[in-house]
């Protein structure tokens, strides 16, 4: 294959394998036909919440012993606060290294697992303290928006290993031209080293995040009913409309989600027994909690907003880069780029790529939770 044919089918390969939305609004890469295995199920995040409801296995504990519920319950806990602590550690490093926007993106998702471990943890303090049914809907709604949040770190992760196999490939050619040119005397043996542990740590970190993404895939199929080693694909999440932000409006909204919502249900319908001074104490801590209530909803609200500004700015920062590696795959189709150069505008669209890509998973998440808080879940 001559430089340009390898030029042209690099940039073919990196734009079928990207997880992102182009300007056309078509996902490329998203689960296309002649990709799929027609053995293989792909699980997709618009029936999700379906699935979770009719195969979760928490769910299904509603119905056996208590013993055994609560064991899976502890169970679900530990994997669900080891992705937790993963997430919160990635958040932490990105803004160490100044990446504040991605940072964002994975200690919101951290958030949303540390709401379904107290949820649990909540569970295993009051399983036979509230009513059966409300019970267990609210925890096929739980598990349902958790498996969702998990397809959102699935993909999130997906995407930055994608950049990270490019940043490990970038500085693996960067130690080979450090020892091209200590060969020379053109490099000191101490640059050559300092390349080389470069290069393993870049490596490393995309193998960390290529683990972390497989544990996550894993934990996700155990509450689709599957088991991990079964033949499932993870979809993407779907394209973010953001003009469901319309028709958000938490003022109106209000009603149906203090009507809807689990915790304060749970406190308007609890038996009661006590003196007209109790009463109206336990009526001002209703009050007070719809409040609070409220507050999360307009929070929601707000940070749906943030996640649609993200979302655009990265979309402006996609086109440009884009157009700028399409110039350089240009030039490299010419000849007039080495190939650290073509790696190192391969590695920055990567980058740019894998912002875009977060950025709109980001938004979708927010849009849904406003839509799960209406519905009674709010954290």
């Amino acid at each position: 294959m001559d430089r340009r044919t390898a030029g042209r089918a690099g940039w073919l390969a990196l734009a079928a394998g990207l997880w992102i939305w182009a300007g056309s609004g078509m996902a490329l890469g998203a689960e296309p036909a002649a990709q799929a295995s027609e053995s293989r199920f792909i699980l997709r995040y618009e029936e999700l919440e379906e699935r979770i409801k009719a195969e979760n296995p928490q769910t299904e504990m509603e119905r056996i012993p208590y013993e055994s519920r609560i064991a899976a319950l502890e169970e679900a806990k530990a994997d669900l606060a080891e992705t937790r602590k993963f997430l919160r550690s990635e958040a932490s490093d990105r803004e160490d290294a100044g990446h504040t926007a991605g940072a964002d993106g994975y200690r919101g998702q951290a958030d949303t697992l540390e709401d379904a471990v107290k949820d649990i943890e909540k569970q295993l303090r009051q399983a036979q303290g509230v009513s059966q049914r409300l019970e267990l809907s609210r925890l096929e709604d739980r598990m349902a928006w958790t498996a969702q949040s998990l397809m959102g770190t699935y993909n999130t992760l997906k995407l930055d290993h994608m950049a990270a196999q490019a940043e490990a490939e970038l500085a693996k050619c960067q130690h080979e031209q450090a020892k091209h040119r200590a060969a020379v005397g053109g490099a000191s043996e101490k640059e050559v080293q300092e390349a080389l542990l470069l290069a393993q740590d870049r490596e490393n970190q995309a193998a960390a995040l290529g683990a972390e993404m497989e544990r996550t895939r894993a934990e996700l199929l155990l509450l689709a009913g599957f088991a991990p080693e079964e033949a499932v694909d993870i979809g993407t999440l779907p394209i973010p409309d953001a003009s469901r932000l319309d028709a958000m409006q938490p003022e109106t909204d209000k009603r149906k989600a203090l009507g809807n919502n689990y915790e304060l249900r749970e406190q308007r319908h609890a038996s009661f027994s006590g003196t007209n001074k109790e009463l109206h104490a336990r009526q001002r801590d209703i009050a007070q909690s719809e409040e609070e209530m409220y507050a999360r909803l307009v929070s929601l609200y707000q940070a749906a907003l943030e996640s649609r500004s993200l979302s655009q700015a990265a979309s402006e920062g996609m086109a440009a880069g884009e157009a700028a590696w399409r110039a350089a795959s240009h030039k490299w189709d010419l000849g007039m780029l080495s190939r650290q150069e073509y790696l190192e505008a391969r590695q920055e669209y990567l980058r740019r790529a894998a912002e875009k890509g977060k950025a709109d998973i980001q938004l979708q998440l927010a849009m849904d939770e406003y839509a799960w808080a209406l519905e009674g879940l709010m954290r």
